[in-house]
């Protein structure tokens, strides 16, 4: 999906994640910034990293090559008064896609993923990664009390039927992301939307009601949630999407994931991949997170 493109002329886990340096680049960075400290809460899988516990104290198909960091330079990393992360490519690297995420999961926050954000930016440095804070507002499931959370969860019981208040409030904030994308010049197929547990709901619910073909939709550990107020847009029938998803997942079960895949099939989606990881639960691993990149290769 997001294959290195020349610059246009001008004119009209569970296991441990091992840390690159890029992520000590990034961990260096957000202590610098002037718009807060950085605070993390849970993370989807372990992240074995000294800057990770310093900064705490978190369709086109075409094939990619897999370009490393060396070379190109340190990502320009930023955060926002909203506390939005992006980790943009080096000056000098041409910005030719963007990820819209890893969005996070109930509970965390963007530096869940900014490690593996940064991961796999290392081997993609043309692509623009954008790594959104949910709000903090009161969850049922929390018995209300407020925590990070991109909708309301009512219960453990099956989550594709729960009501989700919230939810399209959260669609507007990614569309807003995408629009901006679009904005600074880039088409909608070199834009990707994806995220882990609830974060891969939101991305499902957004990306596939968006009124144009994206370049793909990623979801790990998660499902259709709202399925009643769902509507997939006949233009987004052709955003190819990848599931990935632990066949033992306690919190956000296979039959869900399966069962999504089916409803998004039924509704239209010509390209729904669902990769299930035995013994794998809620949460990545590193063979998961080299797929991802093999499928951002493809």
């Amino acid at each position: 999906f997001l294959r290195p493109r020349a610059r246009r002329p001008p004119g009209p886990p569970t296991e441990a994640f091992q840390c690159q340096p890029s992520c000590q680049v990034l961990a260096a960075a957000l202590r610098t910034s002037r718009t807060g400290t950085i605070m993390l809460l849970r993370r989807p899988f372990a992240i074995a990293t000294a800057a990770a516990v310093a900064a705490a104290s978190g369709s086109v198909r075409t094939r990619v090559s897999a370009t490393g960091m060396a070379g190109a330079g340190a990502p320009r990393v930023s955060r926002d008064a909203s506390q939005t992360v992006t980790i943009a490519p080096a000056e000098g690297t041409p910005h030719t896609a963007t990820v819209i995420g890893p969005i996070h999961g109930l509970g965390d926050t963007n530096m869940g993923w900014a490690d593996a954000a940064m991961h796999i930016h290392s081997q993609l440095p043309h692509v623009k990664f954008v790594l959104p804070n949910a709000p903090v507002v009161p969850v049922t499931l929390n018995g209300g009390m407020a925590m990070p959370s991109w909708y309301d969860i009512t219960s453990l019981d099956d989550r594709t039927v729960q009501p989700c208040a919230g939810i399209e409030e959260s669609r507007a904030t990614v569309t807003a992301l995408i629009e901006a994308e679009v904005a600074a010049g880039l088409a909608h197929d070199r834009i990707v939307v994806g995220g882990f547990s609830q974060g891969g709901a939101v991305s499902l619910f957004t990306g596939l009601q968006y009124p144009h073909a994206l370049g793909g939709v990623l979801c790990m550990s998660g499902y259709l949630a709202a399925q009643e107020k769902f509507e997939l847009s006949p233009a987004a029938a052709a955003t190819p999407v990848a599931h990935f998803h632990g066949s033992d997942d306690p919190t956000v079960r296979i039959e869900w994931a399966r069962r999504s895949a089916e409803h998004l099939r039924a509704a239209g989606v010509k390209e729904y991949a669902l990769k299930e990881y035995e013994s794998l639960g809620h949460s990545a691993s590193m063979e998961e997170i080299a797929d991802v990149v093999a499928w951002l290769q493809t």
